[in-house]
């Protein structure tokens, strides 16, 4: 997996990105299940990992044509973020992501499964603005089909560095999610124990936010419940990064050794959640 550490040089500032986690109903409708994508192994971040899909936030993302059931000031108090632009920007980007990235169009009624493909190759390949193409077929974003979940900072000791808000979002019905196959080589809806199971068997890479994310969801039983973990602020979370015998070390901000630990702290009752992170051979691995 790719990554660009630099423990010595001055952190660079981390661009606004949004996240999607989408979620549904087990197949054998036991459980939950969360579609994942794997970027390519030569793209400069995460190359290789299996993650949500998201991005960066584009300044066309804070454009108010475009159509969605949450105006800015809604997404503001939602995100408790300073500026209402930016704010309903991070909701449109996480959508626009997840349609660029799964197919999974968000919308607050039935499209065309080619017309979502049409749109899809459009604002993807084409690189088409994504206001007219809503308009055109008046369609709606249904931003209220996200729910905050967490902030996660990429640490300073980074290169390339992201302010990303993780989202979550109950599949539509019936919807086939499938990777883009330009940044992302694979696709696959997995169990949350099943995904972790694959990480400690070096099968996948999940870098620590998405693993943290993952064995967060793992107590959901159904999509209810994952749904139900959207918490009433979102804190941001910064990891560091520190060097051990084994490699580099990142540890959460709830691990004893982070600085900002007891912000963090998780309550008694609360499920044991991994803290902190090796890089080894390529991997990140889960240290317990």
């Amino acid at each position: 997996m790719t990554i660009s550490f630099d423990l010595d040089g001055p952190p660079v500032t981390p661009r606004d990105a949004a996240t999607v986690v989408l979620v549904r109903e087990g197949a054998d409708g036991a459980g939950i299940e969360l579609f994942f994508v794997k970027r390519r192994a030569d793209v400069r971040f995460m190359g290789g990992a299996y993650v949500f899909p998201g991005g960066k936030l584009d300044p066309e993302d804070s454009d108010s044509a475009l159509a969605g059931d949450l105006d800015a000031e809604a997404c503001r108090a939602i995100l408790q973020e300073p500026d209402n632009d930016r704010a309903r920007g991070l909701f449109v980007a996480a959508a626009r992501e997840c349609l660029e990235e799964s197919g999974v169009l968000l919308s607050t009624s039935a499209v065309a499964d080619e017309t979502v493909a049409n749109i899809r190759h459009a604002l993807d390949v084409e690189k088409k603005p994504f206001a007219p193409l809503l308009e055109a077929h008046n369609i709606k974003l249904a931003l209220s089909a996200l729910r905050p979940l967490a902030r996660w900072i990429t640490p300073k000791a980074e290169t390339r560095r992201f302010d990303a808000r993780f989202f979550i979002a109950r599949a539509p019905k019936g919807t086939v999610a499938t990777h883009d196959t330009r940044e992302t080589v694979a696709s696959l809806w997995l169990a949350p124990a099943e995904a972790l199971a694959r990480a400690e068997r070096r099968e996948i890479v999940l870098v620590p936010p998405t693993y943290r994310t993952v064995q967060a969801l793992s107590l959901a039983r159904t999509v209810d419940e994952a749904m139900a973990l959207s918490p009433a602020r979102l804190d941001p979370q910064e990891p560091v990064v520190t060097t051990s015998d084994k490699g580099f070390v990142i540890v959460l901000p709830d691990d004893p050794s982070h600085p900002e630990r007891e912000r963090f702290v998780r309550s008694s009752d609360s499920a044991p959640l991994v803290t902190r992170f090796v890089y080894d051979d390529g991997l990140w691995t889960a240290v317990r």
